[in-house]
């Protein structure tokens, strides 16, 4: 089963696709928990559980962490939600800005026992847990994160960034990276180009271009 959440609604995708929302955009969703900019957090397409702006959902062990613009983070566990993060003074006093709102977490991810969150756009986020979460020097339009061997890949507005430590960051390629992803051991990325993916088969050292043409590139 595969979830694909859409500007107009959430679709399942087993047999058959399924529209499972009503026409309002969808960024992410863990089921029964939906993710929405306009809506909130929503549980089981009935009850809103945060009446703000939400763009990542997050699981880590048992708890679910929502994204809300601001950027905040709420907590989900055991039918209980709670504010854990508010970096909106943060947000303020760094100059993160987002062209439709407020700044938001994008992602997040574990790297060398430290949980690792992008704002876009801002300040990368490093903490023990999600309530530590401080920015840090570098600044980017980050969309997503993704760990391959020693190496850790954020894809940001002007290329895919690696870094080894959380200290040095090497721009290994140029381009509106917006999607990253490991399968079966090669990572794949969309940029924005009539030639929209590229591949890596050495953790996210190198890149190559996949010979396929759009007329119109497009990102989710």
């Amino acid at each position: 089963m595969y979830l694909i959440a859409t500007n107009n609604g959430l679709y399942k995708l087993d047999k058959e696709l399924e529209k499972l929302t009503d026409g309002y955009e969808v960024n992410d969703a863990i089921l029964p928990y939906i993710c929405s900019s306009e809506k909130g957090v929503i549980l089981n397409n009935k009850e809103v559980l945060v009446n703000e702006g939400c763009w990542r959902l997050w699981q880590y062990d048992s708890t679910i962490y929502a994204s809300i613009e601001g950027p905040k983070v709420y907590e989900i566990r055991d039918g209980k939600v709670k504010e854990i993060l508010n970096l909106t003074k943060e947000a303020e006093r760094l100059s993160w800005e987002f062209p439709y709102g407020p700044a938001h977490i994008t992602d997040f991810t574990i790297f060398r026992d430290y949980i690792v969150a992008t704002v876009e756009e801002g300040n990368l986020l490093v903490g023990k847990s999600i309530s530590e979460l401080k920015p840090i020097e570098f600044f980017a339009d980050m969309h997503n994160l993704l760990v391959s061997g020693e190496n850790l890949l954020i894809a940001a507005a002007n290329g895919i960034y690696l870094t080894k430590d959380l200290t040095s960051f090497n721009k290994v390629i140029s381009g509106y990276a917006h999607g990253i992803e490991n399968l079966g051991g090669t990572i794949v990325a969309h940029i924005m180009s009539q030639e929209p993916l590229i591949i890596s088969r050495n953790h996210g050292n190198s890149w190559e271009k996949v010979n396929v043409s759009m007329g119109i590139s497009f990102f989710a």
